[in-house]
């Protein structure tokens, strides 16, 4: 999958830093009480009670094969909207920016790389990992 251009969030998981297309995020929020679900992949938190709404909670730092992180001050849930639209959280260390993506600044992902990575983009001198929302959280879309 080609990267897309646009507006893209991006967020720190253990010390890289990854973006999304704003396009699937719905909401930024702080850390919630999550209920654990017994059953669920090792890379599923719970779920949490957002405004009434329960909505699944991954620990995206397990789902793409890093080692799981402590929930800190500026670690925050990122609710994105998969293509299934079904909501589901995504939990990170931090929040950076909302930047601008060009197109010649973006690039496919290696071949080595998993179906989460969309690509990679060069921005202000550093390395951004383009993540595929709908792969990093379609599993549990599909299930909730």
């Amino acid at each position: 999958m080609a990267p897309r251009d646009g507006k893209h969030l991006t967020f720190i998981l253990a010390d890289e830093e990854y973006a999304i297309p704003v396009t699937d995020v719905r909401e930024i929020v702080g850390p919630l009480p999550v209920t654990p679900v017994p059953g669920t992949a090792h890379h599923v938190l719970g779920v949490i009670n957002l405004r009434g709404k329960v909505i699944p909670v991954i620990d995206l730092r397990v789902r793409l094969g890093l080692m799981a992180g402590e929930i800190g001050p500026r670690s925050c849930v990122v609710v994105c909207q998969s293509s299934t639209a079904t909501l589901v959280g995504a939990l990170v260390d931090s929040v950076n920016e909302v930047m601008s993506l060009r197109p010649e600044d973006a690039e496919a992902a290696p071949a080595a790389a998993g179906a989460e990575v969309a690509g990679l983009a060069k921005v202000k001198g550093r390395v951004v990992i383009l993540l595929d929302v709908a792969a990093a959280v379609g599993d549990i879309a599909a299930a909730a």
